[in-house]
């Protein structure tokens, strides 16, 4: 896996809003922002997510255009990006019926994946 990537994009101000779009990755919607700046590390997580993307499905990254004028040019560093997307947990203390430890307990439940799970159900991310 590579660590760098730079991806040419067009940056376009709009109705008061800065717009990048890439040039390699059609199916990537637009990027928008209020400054330059916000514009520039917006398109830089969105490459990011792209690229992740593609290494989860062991999809061949295209190739960036190189002969191109009037661009900027994205430049990402995967290993902060790859650290950011993993998934960190915090360690919680929760107080529950003793009858219920019992019987999880005694049905080996993995206290942390049923919690995980039960507020994904209380969030609506999961039914």
């Amino acid at each position: 896996m590579k660590e760098n990537y730079v991806y040419p994009a067009t940056m376009k101000k709009v109705d008061g809003m800065y717009r990048v779009e890439f040039l390699d990755f059609p199916d990537v919607g637009l990027v928008e922002a209020d400054t330059k700046e916000e514009a520039i590390r917006s398109a830089q997580e969105c490459l990011a997510l792209t690229i992740l993307d593609y290494e989860s499905r062991n999809q061949e990254l295209p190739i960036p255009t190189d002969d191109v004028t009037g661009v900027v040019f994205i430049h990402i560093w995967m290993p902060y990006f790859r650290n950011a997307a993993k998934e960190i947990y915090v360690k919680k203390n929760v107080t529950i019926p003793q009858w219920l430890d019992i019987l999880a307990k005694e049905n080996k439940v993995n206290y942390s994946a049923a919690l995980v799970k039960g507020l994904k159900i209380a969030l609506g991310m999961e039914s």
